[in-house]
């Protein structure tokens, strides 16, 4: 009977160690902000949406201005101007206008993009989880 009991005990702690592993072993899913999180808390946040990523304006942070970026290749225009977070869709944004053109930078880096107002450029930094 004891013999038993320990044979149980042993396999339910042989099941707890595997399912122990295995959850450990499952690489964390990281979600990058959206478009709603960030609204939800930033109301009036200067954000756009290309591939599938959220920009934020980074004009105002001083790391990134003590860098020297170009605009390169023009990746697309913002086709809508709107603070709804529903259906934020790529080329939308919160602040830019419609035919506003945006660039690749010259860093070749798809986090740092510009956006030209008027021949003014205007840095953009991608939001990411991590």
């Amino acid at each position: 009977m004891i013999k038993k009991v320990l044979l149980v005990m042993r396999k339910i702690l042989i099941c707890n160690l595997l399912i122990f592993v295995l959850v450990g072993c499952t690489p964390a899913i990281n979600t990058n902000p959206t478009a709603k999180s960030i609204l939800k808390e930033h109301t009036q946040a200067d954000i756009l949406q290309y591939n599938n990523l959220i920009y934020i304006n980074a004009t105002s942070l001083e790391s990134m201005n003590q860098l020297e970026y170009i605009k390169c290749e023009k990746i697309g225009e913002i086709i809508k101007t709107t603070n709804s977070s529903k259906n934020f869709n790529d080329y939308y944004a919160t602040k830019l206008e419609s035919g506003t053109e945006i660039f690749s930078t010259n860093d070749n880096n798809i986090y740092t993009i510009i956006a030209d107002i008027n021949g003014q450029q205007v840095l953009y930094m991608a939001l990411l989880e991590g």
